[in-house]
């Protein structure tokens, strides 16, 4: 099967590229004072997703982030799954959903549906699973991501999206401004594998709940955590952040049923691109959640699929804010 882009389209003059590979966002271009702006970062070519090490712009999973050790329990049974990072699985394993071919289900001007079928055990996943996601391309420049997992068997999943926004198209995200509305993240290692404890970010350099500049000095790649809860069950949406341009104008909200966000400033982009020219905002399930009992986890079944959505949406003002 052959890279393929898909094109959605508003009234507004946005205009989002999604290829079948990966199911991932290539381009989101939109009116910025009559003047087209991408705030997406990808490649030039379409097959240079084929090489791509950094998940730019896939639907990453079956369950984002990483799982310590590669094992975790379900339903009492111990999964070993697929090791990619050393001994750790990180965003569903080696050749998962980020570097799959996805089947084109429904496309319309503004909306557009792929699947992916994973059999059962793939990279030691139990159940077989069904995977969609639907783009909406709505007219107040705002584009939702809906996912749905379906499985046969009890088993873990929580995709996500892994898009690298850059509202500047500039060399860096350096004094872009962000807002993140979390009070709590998850710790690390030097691994990047959360500890099981839970930490307040006030008076940390992790506090983004009132509007910080982004700098060369700032790195990022962390679990905000919102709610306790596992809120995929509920319709309600949470509100996680707010990214605004240096030229300030133009922001973008992030918004999900997803209990949690990973935040990173891409400090580990290497040629083609450059060091944090973009910063990933990927709301998500905390890292490693089915083996810490502090964190949020959603055991997705046959009859409890797991449904999430995302929604970025773009707002356009003259902002006077010093």
């Amino acid at each position: 099967m052959s890279i393929v882009s898909y094109t959605l389209a508003n009234n507004q003059g946005d205009v989002v590229h999604i290829a079948n590979y990966g199911a991932r966002l290539l381009k989101w271009i939109t009116d910025v004072d009559d003047h087209p702006r991408n705030i997406i970062l990808g490649y030039e070519k379409l097959e240079d997703y084929l090489q791509d090490s950094y998940f730019i712009g896939a639907i990453v999973g079956p369950y984002a982030n990483r799982i310590a050790h590669s094992i975790c329990k379900v339903d009492g049974k111990t999964l070993q799954l697929n090791a990619n990072e050393g001994e750790h699985h990180l965003h569903g394993g080696n050749n998962a959903l980020a570097n799959l071919f996805w089947e084109c289900i429904e496309q319309t001007k503004n909306t557009l549906t792929l699947r992916c079928e994973l059999a059962d055990e793939f990279n030691g996943y139990p159940g077989g699973m069904l995977v969609e996601v639907t783009y909406q391309l709505l007219e107040k420049s705002e584009l939702t991501i809906a996912i749905q997992v379906i499985t046969e068997q009890a088993t873990i999943a929580g995709p996500t999206a892994h898009p690298y926004f850059n509202l500047d198209q500039e060399q860096s995200i350096n004094q872009h401004c962000l807002q993140i509305f979390s009070r709590q993240i998850t710790p690390t290692n030097l691994s990047g594998l959360p500890q099981g404890n839970i930490s307040n970010v006030a008076s940390t350099e992790f506090d983004y709940l009132t509007p910080k500049r982004i700098t060369e000095k700032t790195i990022l790649d962390n679990n905000y955590l919102l709610t306790s809860e596992d809120s995929s069950l509920q319709s309600q949406t949470l509100q996680h952040a707010i990214l605004q341009s240096a030229d300030k104008k133009l922001k973008l909200h992030v918004d999900s049923n997803y209990p949690a966000m990973q935040v990173y400033t891409g400090q580990y982009l290497e040629a083609p691109f450059n060091r944090s020219q973009g910063l990933c905002l990927e709301p998500q399930f905390c890292p490693d959640s089915p083996n810490q009992s502090n964190y949020p986890f959603h055991l997705t079944t046959q009859h409890q699929p797991l449904n999430t959505h995302i929604t970025y949406r773009l707002e356009k003002n003259d902002y006077k804010q010093s």
